[in-house]
């Protein structure tokens, strides 16, 4: 096996957790060649530290997978697998809830790997015909990569993960495997590597329905992390004027309905999400003349309201990632300040405002500093990360990646 040597006294750091070895952090001046997705042994002067797999392409040069000595074997990747499901078959917030993460990479000691289990209507549901899982027993996983060196690592494993998913309590009948240009994607995105998953699932979360595009939708066709988040806006919507900026296919506006609001007003550049919205509505039994859905750039929606006057009870925010790379961090901020600046205009007096980001770059330190200068009167009622199927490692703070913020403004 080849060996790493460190160059940095990291060996408490990754015993404590943290999955990634940066390139500046390892001497590979005479280090051995190795190709992307093949094990190293990671040591230093003391000896071996870690088994990690390589990828020779990226700044986050090595990820780590075991302690020394284990032998990563079909067994092993079973035994990860089985630990990652049986935690969200115990998980008393899944309940009701039948679009899931079952792996959340580096939070599930799977680095590089995530795995997301969409299933239909609940048994005794009806969904309209033309979606997946009429009967509720039929699940979809869509497996997704984190590059190609996580690619090259858990491809040939994938028949081991899935054996690990089923005997930790998920039944998978169909896999779906999401793919891009650096993972070895072609023209439709992806290839089924069990039964055939079908173009759309219609999945329940509490009393909301969301027709999922596992095949070409947005991350794995749902943004499952906001589901704890969505609920908190649940909570505070009754009666009120809610704004949705960036909805997406509606998370936060079917919830907000949901709540109570007494109506609800959707922005999304994408025709085909606004119109994906219109059909969620109505699959969760809303009436849709409670809201209005909007096609049209944020900043441009923006200030044509403030032009009409118009204002809301309740402003939601949840823009895509700004900051890619740390490169872009600085024109990140600036993009965010003009965004909350925009989204406290359209507050009313006396309302609420909520704010995310899944720019991992950029953290809620910078989020609050950004509007504690934009508005003196907002009070962080909630602050919140991704939802309880998003484990994050105490030892790996790059792991919080979603920041979920809720004001008052007094």
């Amino acid at each position: 096996m080849i060996r790493w040597r460190l160059a940095k006294p990291l060996r408490e750091r990754i015993r404590a957790g943290h999955p990634w070895i940066y390139d500046r952090a390892l001497a590979l001046a005479h280090a051995p060649a190795c190709a992307a997705g093949d094990v190293v042994e990671i040591a230093d002067a003391d000896g071996a530290v870690a088994l990690a797999f390589a990828d020779p392409a990226s700044p986050i040069r090595a990820r780590v997978l075991a302690e020394p000595g284990t032998t990563l074997d079909a067994a092993w990747t079973r035994a990860r697998t089985e630990s990652a499901a049986a935690r969200r078959v115990r998980d008393p917030l899944l309940v009701g809830c039948t679009g899931r993460r079952l792996i959340h990479g580096e939070g599930d000691a799977c680095p590089g790997l995530v795995v997301d289990a969409y299933a239909g209507e609940p048994p005794g549901e009806q969904v309209p015909s033309g979606y997946a899982g009429e009967s509720g027993s039929e699940t979809t996983a869509v497996i997704v990569f984190d590059g190609p060196a996580a690619a090259a690592f858990w491809r040939p494993r994938l028949p081991d993960v899935l054996a690990g998913l089923e005997r930790g309590g998920v039944a998978i009948e169909h896999a779906w495997l999401r793919m891009n240009q650096r993972t070895g994607g072609g023209e439709r995105g992806g290839e089924a590597v069990r039964g055939d998953p079908p173009a759309e699932i219609a999945i329940a979360e509490d009393e909301a329905r969301f027709g999922v595009d596992v095949r070409r939708g947005q991350k794995t066709g749902f943004f499952l992390d906001q589901r704890d988040n969505r609920r908190t806006i649940r909570r505070h919507a009754a009666g009120a004027q809610v704004l949705n900026v960036f909805a997406y296919t509606g998370g936060f506006s079917l919830h907000a309905a949901l709540g109570g609001a007494a109506h609800v007003t959707s922005v999304d550049v994408a025709r085909p999400a606004i119109d994906a919205l219109a059909r969620n509505v109505a699959l969760s039994g809303l009436a849709l003349d409670a809201h209005e859905l909007v096609a049209e750039d944020a900043f441009e929606f923006f200030a044509r309201s403030a032009a009409r006057g118009r204002r809301w009870d309740l402003v939601i925010v949840d823009p895509p990632s700004f900051a890619p790379s740390e490169r872009a961090r600085p024109a990140a901020l600036t993009a965010y300040r003009r965004l909350v600046q925009h989204a406290l205009e359209a507050v009313a007096p006396g309302g609420r405002f909520a704010l995310a980001s899944c720019s991992s770059h950029v953290t809620e330190a910078d989020l609050l500093d950004i509007v504690a200068h934009l508005t003196p009167v907002a009070r962080l009622r909630a602050s919140a990360g991704a939802a309880s199927d998003h484990p994050v490692l105490p030892a790996f703070p790059e792991g919080r990646y979603l920041k979920f913020l809720f004001f008052d403004l007094a």
